[in-house]
């Protein structure tokens, strides 16, 4: 149930379409796993959950809306075949042409809603030269200064992340804070920090009414490293939690992405 098997081609079951890269995924396996045979090993992509741990079966069969999905759409997009054990106690292979409505119904319907799935076929996608992230928290000094600045951010926004290499997060909070907690894919560190500029100079032009303006960070690592263990414990220590249960796995470990 958790086993995971990349395929350089696969085509779908009757389906008489061109074979494409992809994985199959036990029901069982974790979305860590899936990164570390299909990013780590092959060098491809899959587009799942920003959260290691989470269940492939589950966030496919819920749509799966992921760190990346603007570049690479949901997790359930990618979904080329399925197999599922129906009410009935039959075991069918689904896919566009195979039961085409059950088919169509996996990708967000919820798990477990028209049966249980054992199996999926996902296609994995061209993985970009880096991966990164930047982090910044910024505080307004009073209410006025903040929504100038959430108005900044939002153009910002519309202008310069609003694009395939951009990714979740940003936090709104109460107290006049914004907390910028983003992912990219296929920049440069000098690239992500261009990006940011006109946010940047915003701030420091009007140093009195904010805060935070030199915790600005952001970090770049080769694609192909994100989801390795030894990078993790050797270069960010603070962004991962390793699974230190008897027996567990040296290499499993929470990150959220």
């Amino acid at each position: 149930m958790s086993a995971i098997t990349v395929h350089d081609s696969f085509v779908p079951q009757d389906s008489g379409a061109v074979g494409v890269p992809a994985v199959s995924v036990g029901a069982g396996a974790i979305w860590l796993h899936v990164y570390q045979a299909v990013t780590g090993r092959a060098g491809r992509y899959a587009q799942g959950g920003g959260w290691t741990t989470v269940g492939v079966a589950g966030l496919v069969q819920g749509g799966g809306f992921g760190s990346l999905s603007k570049a690479y759409g949901t997790a359930a997009a990618s979904l080329l075949e399925a197999e599922i054990v129906t009410a009935d106690g039959v075991t069918r292979v689904v896919n566009s042409a195979r039961e085409p409505d059950l088919f169509w119904e996996l990708k967000g319907s919820g798990g477990g809603t028209f049966g249980v799935v054992t199996r999926l076929t996902l296609a994995t996608h061209l993985l970009r030269q880096t991966f990164g992230s930047v982090r910044w928290a910024l505080h307004a000094r009073t209410d006025e200064a903040y929504r100038r600045l959430l108005a900044r951010f939002i153009d910002l926004y519309a202008t310069a992340l609003f694009n395939p290499h951009w990714g979740e997060r940003v936090f709104v909070r109460p107290d006049n804070r914004l907390d910028i907690d983003m992912v990219f894919q296929g920049l440069t560190e000098e690239e992500a920090r261009a990006a940011w500029q006109p946010l940047i100079k915003f701030a420091n032009a009007n140093a009195a009414d904010y805060e935070g303006q030199d915790s600005f960070t952001a970090r770049v690592i080769p694609a192909r490293s994100l989801w390795s263990a030894e990078l993790c414990r050797r270069l960010a220590p603070w962004a991962v939690i390793f699974d230190a249960r008897p027996g567990a796995s040296p290499t499993d470990f929470l990150l959220a992405w």
